[in-house]
């Protein structure tokens, strides 16, 4: 880079008499450019990578196995002997199946065959709607109509109306198997009296 202002300054004269000079300096600075680039990019990388070598050996295991946790011990100076460490409190697991935990029970005391294909019981408004692993060509089976009965007996029993739809599984689009809009409806669909 000097020796280019150099020339552009002091030497403007001499190289603007000498045809093809400012190429060939410019050729003769070429290579000193990409040196100074690759040493560059090259300690640029020699620093990350010591970078992250030390971070990783100063960041203890993987704290949530509690084979690799670092294990801590309490000793009671006053007393020369090991004190009580404190006992670690876990939060609440939650349920496997979201939803209305009352009304999987409920699937699982009337039929735990069936109660098996339920992933899911919520309810949005009046309507208890039940979320199964069946796939859409299930719509109108047993199973599917099996699944709506208990539900409105469910929902009977919590004195709703029985509004029931039972969904087929995530990866069809939670398409309605069965559905009973209220008290006459037999869960067939498109069979509303």
């Amino acid at each position: 880079m000097s020796g280019a202002r150099r020339i552009r300054g002091r030497h403007a004269r001499v190289v603007a008499r000498m045809p093809g000079a400012v190429s060939a300096v410019r050729a003769a600075l070429a290579p000193r450019r990409t040196q100074v680039a690759v040493a560059g990019g090259t300690g640029l990388f020699v620093a990350l990578t010591g970078a992250v070598v030390a971070f990783v050996t100063l960041v203890p295991g993987d704290t949530r196995r509690p084979d690799t946790a670092p294990k801590a011990a309490a000793v009671n100076v006053l007393g020369d002997r090991p004190a009580q460490a404190p006992v670690a409190r876990s939060r609440p697991e939650s349920p496997a199946r979201p939803g209305d935990q009352a009304a999987l029970a409920f699937y699982e005391r009337k039929d735990p065959v069936r109660a098996a294909h339920v992933t899911e019981v919520i309810w949005t408004g009046p309507m208890l709607r039940v979320y199964t692993d069946l796939p859409a060509s299930d719509a109108n089976s047993r199973t599917a109509m099996a699944l709506c009965e208990i539900a409105a007996a469910y929902a009977e029993g919590q004195g709703h109306l029985p509004e029931v739809f039972v969904h087929a599984d995530r990866a069809a689009g939670y398409p309605v198997l069965a559905n009973k809009m209220n008290d006459r409806d037999d869960c067939r669909l498109d069979r509303v009296p």
